[in-house]
């Protein structure tokens, strides 16, 4: 058999296992090569999640006795690695600078976890396809980019947990290509207790139930997803209700962040207005960062434009969704490829359009992404690898830079960055147009033959 023809082709079961094993072990590599040493992390946000951790295992209850930003399913993440199960020995109080034996136990448990679970995500990934029937060509680049993840994006990946919520979604995925749609339903519950973003993706998964097996079914799924969630939520608002929906109230407040798409146009276009009063034009207004509201520890935009950027940027989110849960709900295509597409799409819309773009964020799309089949698939691969490399750039040096005066270099690669994300919804988008010309038309992005690159 020919090389190509065997690219064309499902891998074997027992090859798929050995690509499996070489994509774990290229894994452990890429994150060592990500992973700073415990000197360089007294300012991460691992520090935060060590302090909460702590907190809660001195007998603390976040939201009711110290406020804590994240949804209460994240906990699992800060809370192990200062438990003796991950640390060896038993917690008490340290320090990160410079960091003691604790600090480094803790930051190596929580490193270790992550790592875990981006393993997982390559697991998933594999099983996924595996359902799908995809070609050896497009199993092998899938495996690799997930792998080779913890390289290309960088430093938020061993420091940050979304992690955590990326592997729920990988395996709610997993578990609905195979018919599984209530588990995946839970799975998507779990996660949108830890991050909120995964809720995203049950309407996706609701309305691909619906066609699948109509409307009782996808109401259980629906059931499965809330229950799931509310399990997570229902111990920490009993203990203070008014404190926990606080704190997820806190995730929705007006700011236009400083490193979103919305943010980097409008810096942009102060740097160009700038350039043009040469000519004579009246200088541009000032633009500013100041601390967003509700104690979020983050930098927003502040100065002309920036209001009716708030307002419109969630519009146009809100109008793009329902769009594409529309053209969803018209699809004729294969129910699974399109859960697929319509989930990476909704995340990277969200990514785009969203009013926050917080370097961790793009860890959402390594589950994602890597999945969409066909030529319009394989485009948008590229442009995220392109976006994740340029979040390794900007983390944290460029960053530092930017918030300081928001000079014109840093900008210029946050809007490359934001371009290149941009050009990843518009490739996955790209089929999708296909709806509004009739239903019975066939797409070329179809998938021939069992799928893959070629298609």
């Amino acid at each position: 058999m020919s090389l190509t023809r065997w690219a064309a082709r499902p891998l074997p079961s027992r090859v798929l296992v050995v690509a499996v094993a070489a994509a774990l072990g290229v894994l452990v590599l890429a994150f060592e090569g990500a992973t700073r040493p415990v000197e360089s992390v007294n300012y991460s946000d691992v520090t935060t999640y060590e302090a909460y951790g702590s907190k809660m295992l001195d007998g603390a209850m976040p939201y009711r006795d110290f406020k804590m930003e994240y949804p209460p399913g994240a906990l699992f993440m800060f809370v192990l690695p200062a438990t003796r199960v991950v640390e060896g020995s038993p917690t008490g109080p340290l320090s990160w600078g410079p960091p003691d034996a604790a600090a480094r136990r803790y930051y190596r448990g929580f490193t270790s976890l992550v790592l875990l679970l981006v393993a997982a995500m390559v697991v998933f990934t594999a099983l996924t396809l595996a359902a799908m029937r995809r070609s050896a060509r497009a199993m092998l680049l899938s495996l690799a980019v997930v792998a080779f993840s913890p390289l290309m994006i960088g430093q938020v990946v061993p420091e940050r947990f979304d992690v955590f919520p990326a592997a729920l979604t990988a395996a709610a995925l997993a578990a609905s290509v195979r018919g599984h749609y209530r588990l995946g339903g839970a799975f998507l519950g779990l996660g949108a207790a830890t991050k909120v973003y995964p809720a995203l993706l049950l309407p996706v998964l609701v309305i691909v139930v619906i066609r699948e097996r109509r409307v009782r079914e996808a109401i259980f799924v629906a059931v499965a997803a809330i229950s799931a969630a509310a399990a997570v939520f229902l111990p920490f608002a009993i203990a203070s209700l008014s404190g926990t929906w606080g704190s997820l109230r806190n995730q929705f407040r007006e700011g236009l962040q400083i490193e979103s798409l919305g943010s980097s146009v409008l810096v942009m276009a102060f740097h160009v207005g700038q350039k043009v009063t040469a000519l004579g034009l009246p200088s541009p207004s000032e633009l500013t960062t100041q601390p967003a509201k509700g104690g979020l520890t983050r930098l927003v935009l502040a100065g002309p434009g920036v209001h009716a950027t708030e307002k419109v940027l969630p519009a146009l989110l809100v109008a793009a969704l329902c769009l594409l849960l529309v053209s969803l709900y018209r699809s004729t295509r294969d129910p699974r490829e399109d859960l697929i597409r319509y989930s990476a799409a909704t995340v990277t819309i969200v990514l785009v359009l969203g009013t926050v773009l917080s370097p961790q964020y793009v860890v959402w799309l390594i589950p994602l992404v890597p999945l969409v089949n066909g030529r319009s698939g394989t485009a948008a691969i590229l442009f995220f690898v392109v976006a994740a490399a340029l979040t390794n750039v900007w983390i944290p040096d460029w960053y530092f830079k930017y918030q300081d005066g928001l000079p014109a270099g840093p900008a210029s690669l946050l809007l490359a960055r934001n371009i290149a994300l941009l050009a990843t919804a518009v490739a996955l988008l790209q089929p999708v147009a296909v709806f509004r010309r009739g239903r019975r038309r066939q797409s070329s992005d179809m998938p021939r033959g069992g799928g893959g690159l070629e298609a």
